[in-house]
Order: C-alpha cells, then structure tokens, then sequence
C-alpha cells in the first residue's frame, strides 16, 4: 500500500487554475483560519467584547495610547480607561463616516464625512478645529508625508498640500500649493488614493497611479515615476506592507511594488489568487472597503461589511498566503493598540484574542478544501485506504473522489487529534483525483498540521 503526505499549507487560497490541476498547497478554500510560520493551517483568533460605547461617537484611532474615537455634538466622556473622545467643531452636523485620522505635530488631524455627505477636514490644536483655510481641499482622500512635514490631499486633477508645519495653512506662497497631477495620467484624472512608497507620494486614481518625490522645499518636488492600467477607488485600502503599498482594485488586490517594476497586471501580482472571491465582494457593496497591516501577526487585513480578506506574510517563513474570515457583524472601523486588534461595529468594540475560540460565545466554523490531487499518477484509477491527520483539536473530515461532481465527497468523518499513534482511519473510495475537506464548528482549539492518504494504484482508467 502506498501513502503520500501533504504538511504545507503556504499559499493559501489560490483559484487561478482548475480545481484538478492546481497544487497541493493552493487550497480552494480557507475559512476563519490562516497559514502559520510553521506552514500549517490554524483557526483564526477568536473575538471577545471589550465595551460598549455611548451614541455618537465614529471611527476607532490608536493614539497617545488610547483609543480614540470622533464626536461632532454634545459632550460624550469616555473616561479615564482604555478609550478617548476628541470633538470635531466648526461644521453643525452627525459625524458619518471618518476617513483618515493621523498624528500631526503631537495633534490629531482627520478628515470626516458627515451625514448630509458634505467631507470637511479638522486639526485639533485649537476648540475650533475645523480647516478654514478656503484652499482646503477637504476631500477624503489624505496622507501625511513624514519627509516633507506636510499634509497631502486629492483635489479632482491635482494634489494640494499644505505648508510646511502648518496643517491649517494651505495658501502660504512659496510653501503651500499644488502637483498638477491630472495631465500625466492618460485614462482617468481625478485622484482617487493617496499613499505613500518608499518616501514618495503616490497618487492614485481609478487606473493610474503616480509616484512623486515630495520635500519641505516646493521647488523640490517632482514626478519621479507613472505606472498605467492599476488604480483604486477605495482610499481607506491603501497600506504600507513591510516596504511595499497594497491596496484594493476594482479587479482585486494590487501592489504599486509589483507593477512599478513590471508595468503589467500579471497574475503573480498580489491578489490575483483570490480575484475570483474578492470581485463578488466589492460590486456595488454599501460597505466602505477598510485596510490595515497587524504588526503584531504580521497580516495585511481589508475588511469588506463583515468579510475580512487575509494575506500572511512572512519571507523568513516563505509564507504569502490569502485566507477569509467572516465575522458576525460588519466592521465599522478598526485599530491597532499595543499589539492587540480592535474593531468596532456600531457602538461595540471586540478585539481579536489569540486565547478566545468562539466570537463572543458563538462558535464559528472553520472550512479547509484543498484541490483534487492526482497523487503524482495523472489518469491512473486509485483507491483511498485510509487517512492519517496529525492535527490540534477535532474536525469533519470527508474525501472528494470526482471533481465532475462537486457532491461527489464520502461520508463525514469525526477525527480528533493525531490518529498515526491509533493506526489509520479506513476510508475508502475510488478515482483518479482527491480532495480534501475540512470542517470545525466548535469553541475549541484547531490546528492542522498534516494529513497522509494510504491507497492503492489501479492502474490506468
């Protein structure tokens, strides 16, 4: 009797080829788990309640070591805990969505969008806090750029900025202006993203992006490269991953550092894996695509309603693997503090615990599905004996033996632990092509680290 052992799990999700002739270790699916360092599969942390905010307040921003979140009205306390409120004035109107926040100078600049759709831009130096400043773009799109001191922010076919040190100030001559942006791209014009690579400025819009080097100095400032054919129209997507900039297409997950030195949109870009899952998601969704790279796991996360889409990364590992989780309710905004992910939705705030293996005491379930795998023996007719699973927790096991018939799987079966101590579980069924599905639906630990198939070659169909 033959076996065959599968233990690395490092690419994650990838749809790009047929389900009968992908590899081993490109699943077709990877629910509410992810790769670990250690090329195995674990069920994603758990989500545990940390408070529930007074009405009125938006957005979630780690600052100063709080948490801060954005009120417009009335006077809300947060008190003296893990969060902070900080009031938005000068514009009358509910605070509906905030679309950046950053620390400029030791204070908070942002830039909110209230209810009546009207997107104004705020420091908080002083009571007033809204920008007066009539060149203000106060648009949604911003950035802070460290080198040059100044504040970026899209204004249809250009890109002002703000003087040097003064976030208030967007008219000082020979300090605050504008890059003329629009008449360099050749599709459309409008800036859509704003980012920043390798101490350039990016600007992206919905098929462009440029990239410019940006100084305290306005006269320094200059285009330094143009990339056609990748842009975005999600600004809150746009993130600095160890060194590079993701963000979220119309067409899936891109990276400027791929198509900066390929000029292309090739499959081996970022997020060509999951194009398949990812452009379902974001047609026509009411949702606001939000991203953010964890330094604390390492993983670029982009939250759509209440899908999150995973890409773990590591290159001492050789990890670069997609996976998805789903929560039980959408994702407003979100932060990290202190190593510890927070997300909020609606007045509640969870936080991801490595230690918590249910979302607030419902349990969720965990789907593995690897591709049919021919067992290095393509058009030979085999026979499944049974299985080995080397695994930490419990899971629904089941085999697919005919990838013309997605129904085509055997009987469940209940597995616990690492059965090659137990001697193998009989499992038997007939093809030239296997697949292998995983299932956990519990509060418990799970872990998948390897699993061996016996059978016995047939010889040719």
């Amino acid at each position: 009797m033959r076996s065959i052992t599968f233990d690395k799990f490092d690419l994650g999700i990838d749809l790009r080829k047929g389900a009968s002739v992908s590899d081993a270790n490109r699943l077709r699916d990877m629910t509410n788990a992810f790769v670990t360092t250690g090329l195995a599969t674990q069920k994603r942390p758990g989500l545990v309640k940390v408070a529930d905010l007074p009405p009125g307040t938006k957005g979630l921003f780690a600052a100063f070591g709080k948490l801060n979140c954005f009120y417009s009205e009335g006077t809300i306390n947060l008190g003296a805990g893990l969060f902070n409120s900080v009031k938005l004035t000068g514009y009358a109107g509910k605070i509906k969505e905030v679309w950046f926040s950053d620390v400029f100078n030791g204070k908070i600049y942002a830039s909110v969008e209230y209810e009546d759709g009207v997107v104004k831009h705020h420091y908080t130096d002083v009571a007033t806090t809204v920008i007066s400043d009539s060149n203000c773009p106060h648009s949604k799109a911003v950035i802070k750029a460290s080198t040059a001191n100044k504040i970026f922010a899209a204004n249809g076919e250009t890109v002002r900025y703000c003087a040097t040190d003064k976030p208030r100030d967007w008219t000082a001559a020979n300090d605050a202006g504008f890059l003329p942006t629009g008449i360099r791209f050749q599709g459309a014009r409008d800036a859509k993203a704003l980012g920043i690579y390798r101490n350039n400025l990016v600007v992206l819009t919905q098929d462009g992006a440029q990239t410019w080097s940006v100084d305290p100095d306005p006269t320094r400032m200059a285009l330094a490269d143009t990339v056609d054919n990748v842009g975005t129209n999600f600004p809150k997507t746009v993130t600095n991953v160890s060194g590079d900039l993701y963000f979220l297409s119309d067409f899936g997950f891109r990276s400027i550092t791929t198509q900066q030195w390929t000029n292309n949109l090739a499959d081996s870009d970022v997020g060509s894996p999951i194009d398949d899952l990812v452009k379902p998601v974001i047609r026509n969704t009411p949702f606001v695509p939000t991203s953010f790279f964890h330094y604390g796991t390492g993983q670029y996360l982009c939250i759509v309603g209440n899908v999150i889409f995973i890409y773990s990364l590591s290159r001492s590992s050789k990890i670069a693997a997609w996976s998805r989780y789903t929560i039980p309710s959408t994702v407003d905004a979100f932060a990290e503090l202190n190593g510890t992910l927070y997300f909020r939705s609606g007045d509640t705030v969870y936080r991801f615990a490595p230690d918590a293996y249910d979302d607030d005491g419902q349990p969720f379930e965990v789907s593995l599905e690897l591709p049919y795998m021919d067992l290095k023996a393509p058009g030979q007719l085999k026979q499944i004996m049974g299985v080995d699973i080397v695994m930490d927790g419990e899971c629904d096991f089941s085999i697919g033996f005919d990838v013309r018939n997605p129904d085509c799987y055997t009987p469940v079966v209940r597995i616990r632990g690492n059965t090659r101590p137990g001697g193998m579980i009989p499992m038997i069924c007939s093809g030239t092509e296997f697949s292998l599905r995983f299932k956990c639906l519990n509060r418990k630990p799970f872990r998948l680290d390897s699993v061996t198939l016996y059978y016995e070659a047939l010889g040719a169909v």
